[in-house]
């Protein structure tokens, strides 16, 4: 079991404004709630400290990227602009790559273009909010465009259309490139659970709907993982809506967009992120890993103690879940790097409430 003993009153005040407070006693109970937390390895893994609360908003998604892992931190606002591009280097020292101040808010997923993409290889392409707040989240989202070659310039690619079924493309939640060589080649993916959609996106800044999920039969989608033979994408999705969810699963899309109804592993609250188990992993090697949010808070109730009910899973060959990790609190992202599971924790999501705290925060889990 490994615990956050504290870091301080200063760190944690990192990029506050005290006047979102209403008074020291309530600001007193919400730092001493989100600066302890316990995360608790299944037999069989261990589990550390990569990124402690302090320096992290709402970290979302991950990518590997030479050394260092890049990740879009949503949570911090900077007049009508909002969330971050970081840099995570091994040993957990977080560097910012594109501030709050230059981008429409990465409240989504984010990948980095492929050599198959056009002109645009290299360049990061991230599902966004059109505006900030929460009413942005429910407005169609863009993909904006950031070129690390031109200092991180960033550009709107293209603005996500309404689908036909007149429901909007907000509450984006992932964007993931197809791999080389597989039916999916050639174009990024996103999702957006508000209009139960995933999109494709191509170089030639056409954003289209690839496939509309039945919400009754399959959900609204959320996280994306291709398939390690290429062949079929899977997906995570949300019965019952993100802020009221009943349930939730892991479903195959094949390439010509049919949603298989059979799931790979049902779960009782929010499914998060996916991702495979390289060779190196142990006997889980091959296997398929995949975050339970839980129960989602959201607003942040104040003054109460969220809930610790988020857990990290393996997907068995039966199809059942297999704990590996438990008493997260919203743990959403999750990624392989190396032969270390990356788990980045939201913890509460202040930044609807308009109560911007740096408690998230990243823990790697191993199996020796």
């Amino acid at each position: 079991m490994l615990r956050n003993k504290g870091w301080g009153i200063a760190l944690a005040l990192q990029g506050l404004s005290l006047s979102c407070f209403g008074a020291n006693t309530e600001l007193e109970s919400m730092l001493a709630r989100v600066m302890a937390y316990n995360i608790a390895p299944a037999t069989g893994f261990v589990s550390a400290v990569q990124v402690p609360t302090g320096q992290l908003y709402d970290p979302l998604v991950m990518h590997v990227h030479g050394e260092e892992v890049w990740l879009n931190d949503d949570g911090k606002e900077a007049g009508d602009k909002g969330s971050r591009l970081l840099a995570v280097t091994p040993v957990g020292k977080v560097s910012v790559l594109v501030d709050a101040n230059r981008m429409l808010p990465i409240s989504a997923g984010f990948d980095i273009a492929p050599n198959g993409f056009g002109e645009f290889a290299g360049q990061i392409f991230a599902l966004s909010q059109p505006r900030i707040s929460d009413q942005g989240g429910k407005e169609n989202y863009v993909i904006q465009r950031i070129d690390p070659a031109h200092d991180y310039s960033v550009s709107v690619f293209c603005t996500l259309p309404g689908t036909v079924n007149k429901k909007v493309g907000g509450i984006g939640v992932d964007a993931a490139f197809g791999p080389a060589g597989s039916p999916f080649a050639g174009k990024l993916f996103a999702s957006t659970t508000l209009n139960e959609t995933i999109y494709q996106i191509t170089p030639d800044g056409k954003c289209v709907p690839f496939v509309t999920l039945d919400p009754q039969r399959h959900g609204g989608p959320l996280y994306l993982r291709f398939a390690l033979d290429g062949q079929s994408l899977l997906i995570t999705v949300v019965r019952g809506g993100i802020f009221a969810a009943t349930g939730g699963a892991v479903l195959r899309v094949v390439p010509d967009g049919t949603v298989q109804d059979k799931p790979l592993v049902e779960s009782p609250t929010i499914l998060g992120s996916l991702d495979f188990a390289p060779p190196g992993f142990g006997r889980f090697a091959g296997e398929l890993f995949v975050t339970e949010v839980g129960y989602y808070e959201i607003p942040v109730p104040l003054g109460q103690a969220l809930r610790a009910d988020g857990k990290v899973h393996r997907v068995t060959a039966e199809g059942k879940l297999a704990l590996v990790a438990s008493a997260f609190i919203n743990p959403w992202c999750l990624r392989f790097v190396g032969n270390r599971l990356w788990v980045g924790d939201i913890n509460g999501d202040f930044i609807y409430g308009k109560r911007e705290l740096p408690d998230g925060f990243i823990v790697t889990i191993t199996s020796p």
